[in-house]
């Protein structure tokens, strides 16, 4: 799968998919008798027909413009003590080889880019070497949000599959040089900018890319299901704001509208980007038709 922005080129790269969270479990707030009215086009790429939990994929965007590669959120990684989530324990995945096969070795990364520091976001950025977690990107500068990583260093009773997150797959690369703390409106080239869009962490971020009279909005987290366009006052209990999430997921679609964005969250089942059009207040998705 390969998207077109102006001159730069983004390539979505898979990990795996995660069908564990129900609706009631997962979205705060919301209305299971209107969830069911949306099922018919939820199915069965972002709603599991067989057991009705949400289908979400762990992917990273791959972004090639004529000057840098930029690797966007790096998902969960191998080797990683990620229990009690089973499916993500001690992960043995090919996500490198298809990294490669999209034309990039991890060499080749300039940025990588961490939208913010939960487990399923950060885990690439490090790998097991004899022992030790290295950068798994060895030449890219890793871009955190300075209140996200303030926050997370000071944080206390967090729980404990986010504290290892942390201890082994954000500090190894801060203590190895490689991390770059940024400011809301950090320009990582000329057209592509990192926004807070607080709410789901303190200091979780978008990144805007624009080129050749186009944009593209990596969202992350802001939003994890597309049902959450139509309600965006719908967050997640992984969010640790819920009304400021929905007040960030609000400004995002908004901005999409306005400027004809390329919205490319970091779950959504295929085609796993949408643009956002509205009508008498209420959003709704154009979904992006795939080629490849």
């Amino acid at each position: 799968m390969q998207i077109r922005i102006g001159d730069a080129t983004i390539t979505r790269i898979e990990e795996m998919f995660d069908t564990s969270f129900s609706p009631n479990g997962f979205l705060v707030g919301h209305d299971p008798e209107e969830f069911a009215r949306h099922l018919h086009w939820l199915m069965p790429n972002h709603v599991e027909p067989s057991t009705g939990n949400l289908v979400f994929s762990m992917h990273s965007w791959l972004v090639r413009t004529p000057r840098h590669t930029v690797l966007v959120d790096t998902c969960i990684g191998n080797d990683k003590d990620r229990l009690p989530r089973q499916h993500w324990h001690q992960l043995k995945n090919p996500y490198l080889d298809k990294l490669r096969a999209a034309g990039v070795a991890p060499e080749e990364v300039d940025y990588v880019m961490c939208t913010h520091l939960h487990p399923d976001h950060v885990g690439w950025n490090t790998r097991l070497d004899n022992g030790r977690w290295v950068p798994t990107f060895p030449k890219a500068k890793y871009v955190m949000g300075r209140i996200e990583f303030e926050a997370w260093k000071g944080a206390k009773n967090v729980a404990p599959i986010r504290a290892r997150a942390f201890a082994d797959s954000v500090l190894p690369v801060v203590e190895a040089g490689r991390a770059t703390f940024v400011e809301d409106g950090h320009v990582i080239e000329d057209g592509f900018t990192v926004e807070l869009a607080p709410g789901h962490s303190s200091g979780n971020a978008v990144l805007r890319l624009a080129s050749g009279g186009r944009q593209g909005l990596f969202v992350g987290d802001v939003l994890h299901s597309p049902i959450q366009v139509l309600h965006p006052d719908w967050s997640s209990v992984a969010c640790e704001d819920p009304l400021l999430s929905a007040a960030s997921r609000r400004r995002v679609l908004e901005s999409c509208c306005e400027h004809r964005a390329l919205m490319l969250p970091a779950h959504f089942g295929a085609p796993y980007a949408s643009y956002i059009v509205e009508e008498k207040g209420a959003f709704g998705l154009e979904w992006l038709k795939l080629h490849a």
